[in-house]
């Protein structure tokens, strides 16, 4: 765990300490720069809602979130106290970086958690470089406005009583080892923690919360753009042929199915473990190359590529699959299905005929469609009622209808698409009202669900594939 933990130090010989130190206090206590949240304020949902109501954790808007040894950073008094300090003396810094998938995937969300850690690491540290306690001050910064979150520490003695201000290497490892095993130790506590929050906030998941900015699944904006991609790709898609990844028929279109599956795996949702698996592969072709070479003989030369394609085949054959399923079902039964749920919304409306003959006509066909819908008296005497109204005919609903009622129901598809004509809806207006709502109901869901599911297995793999190739290499020795 320990190496995934970055730590970088350096040590300023100030010749004005206290000018110094009036700086750093000055620089992270600037509410313009950072947070105004207090440690102090330990409310585990008014905590995460804060993320939420912002943006991602790994992307805040603010520079950073600061504290002092203290808690909450008190520049007024902490300033007056600088004149205690020697003119002269050393001012330290350290900074520690995660990882993000770390740092989420140990417990280091909130503040309050970034917080709990330096409480417990830095006072060990200090000691071991030969500091008192009582003779030193300490400032945190915690930063995520960068792709990895990180830590910038301050800290300084109010009286010198060391002469060599290098951390000795043994300190910053110790450092690392420390810092595991309090998440390690903690780990309890923040499964605890998160199921707490479950039960405030019910299913929303925390790491997600966290990452997702108001926990907005499917937005306006990302809705409809996925909406366009897979209309446009749906309608150029041959309606006979196998259908499927990597077959013949699709080369024509692979271009565009592969920028829906992209689209999809950049969702706020998917796009983190996306990249952690890019950066998986990526590493493990770098090993493979390293160890079998560039040659034609090395099967794995083009690990990186077959393994995303299997990815891109996965989630690309659910997109396929549900476009089959739509074609396969007969054309009249798909009418039905979608006449049954928006005959209310196509608002239909007639030109001014003359002749009641042709009215006449046009209500017996209207009532067919009404019993394709399968709706009952009362809901089909609403759509004729609509239908007048809009078509301001001088017409009696009841006395219309009854005149329209048949035993006769079936139509053709040449018949559907007539009356639909004399209705107020062209081929063209229809079928676009028909797209509208048709991929408006798509599962949207199922394809970011399935991604996932599909990513999650193949991180898994990937993961587990890197190790037993660690522990071969290991075996050779």
């Amino acid at each position: 765990m320990s190496s995934s933990i970055v730590v970088r130090t350096k040590y300023q010989k100030c010749s004005n300490l206290r000018h110094s130190v009036s700086k750093t206090i000055s620089y992270i206590s600037d509410k313009k720069k950072a947070d105004a949240t207090s440690v102090d304020e330990n409310d585990l949902l008014k905590d995460y809602l804060l993320f939420a109501n912002n943006d991602s954790c790994l992307y805040e808007d603010k520079e950073c979130f600061t504290w002092s040894m203290n808690g909450d950073i008190d520049a007024k008094r902490d300033l007056i106290e600088i004149n205690k300090l020697d003119s002269k003396g050393t001012l330290w810094s350290l900074v520690i970086s995660f990882p993000p998938d770390f740092a989420i995937n140990n417990g280091l969300i909130t503040k309050q958690d970034y917080f709990q850690l330096t409480k417990n690491i830095i006072p060990t540290l200090l000691s071991e470089m030969g500091l008192k306690l009582n003779n030193v001050s300490w400032y945190c910064s915690l930063h995520r406005n960068t792709n990895n979150p990180h830590l910038h520490i301050n800290f300084y003695e109010h009286h010198k009583t060391i002469s060599d201000p290098r951390i000795p290497y043994s300190c910053i490892h110790n450092l690392k080892s420390n810092i595991a095993n309090y998440l390690i130790d903690n780990e309890k506590f923040y499964r605890l923690r998160d199921q707490e929050f479950t039960k405030i906030t019910g299913d929303v998941n925390l790491k997600e919360l966290t990452k997702i900015k108001n926990q907005k699944l499917f937005g306006d904006k990302y809705r409809k753009e996925l909406n366009s991609k897979l209309v446009d790709f749906y309608s150029i898609l041959p309606k006979t042929g196998r259908l499927q990844y990597n077959s013949k028929n699709m080369k024509l279109y692979k271009n565009e199915l592969d920028d829906i599956i992209k689209y999809i795996l950049m969702h706020d949702s998917v796009k983190y473990n996306y990249s952690k698996y890019l950066r998986l592969l990526d590493e493990h072709q770098k090993e493979l190359t390293a160890i079998y070479g560039e040659s034609s003989s090395n099967k794995n030369k083009n690990y990186y590529e077959n393994q995303l394609n299997k990815l891109y085949s996965k989630i690309g054959n659910e997109i396929l699959f549900n476009y089959k399923i739509y074609q396969s079902t007969g054309f009249m039964n798909r009418e039905k299905d979608f006449i049954s749920k928006h005959i209310n919304d196509l608002k239909f409306k007639s030109r001014d005929y003359k002749k009641q003959d042709t009215i006449n006509d046009i209500a017996k066909e209207l009532y067919k469609i009404c019993q394709l819908a399968n709706l009952n008296y009362n809901q089909t005497l609403k759509v004729f009622t609509n239908w007048i109204k809009k078509s301001n005919y001088n017409q009696d609903p009841s006395s219309l209808l009854r005149m329209s009622t048949t035993l006769d129901t079936e139509m053709s598809t040449a018949e559907y698409y007539n009356v639909l004509k004399k209705l107020g809806y062209n081929s063209d207006r229809y079928n676009k009202i028909k797209e509208k709502y048709f991929y408006q109901e798509l599962n949207y869901k199922k394809f970011i669900n399935q991604a996932m599911n599909y990513l999650s297995y193949e991180l898994e793999r990937e993961e587990k594939e890197i190790i037993n190739q660690i522990e071969h290499e290991l075996g050779d020795y």
